[in-house]
């Protein structure tokens, strides 16, 4: 949840606040990218008993290879100075991968990211 909470907090100053292309900007963008890495990977290790469930993964375990390209497209893309491919990878990890999705996990999920906020 750390890891999820920076990223969060991260995404958003680079978004909204950070000057682009400044030297905070990329180091703050490695550590945004590091986190997302980071999550997807951890979330392989989460196994949940459930009916719909193959070997203990769930569907929202199909994004991890997803976050992983997507990942690897915003950091060519800065690294390449290909600024439309960064972007469109940037903007589909933080509001495909963090906002959408954590809103689906908190609010609309009864998994372990639900129990977290609302425990019983």
């Amino acid at each position: 949840m750390l890891a999820l909470v920076l990223a969060l907090l991260v995404g958003t100053w680079q978004f909204f606040l950070s000057r682009k292309g400044s030297p905070l900007h990329q180091l703050l963008g490695r550590a945004f990218l590091a986190l997302m890495v980071f999550m997807a990977l951890d979330s392989l290790l989460i196994h949940v008993a459930a009916p719909h469930a193959l070997l203990g993964l769930s569907v929202l375990h199909l994004y991890v290879p997803l976050i992983l390209v997507l990942a690897a497209m915003a950091y060519y893309g800065a690294a390449t100075h290909r600024r439309r491919l960064h972007k469109f990878a940037v903007i589909a990890l933080y509001f495909g991968s963090l906002l959408f999705t954590g809103f689906v996990q908190v609010f609309a999920a009864q998994g372990i990211t639900h129990q977290i906020f609302f425990p019983k």
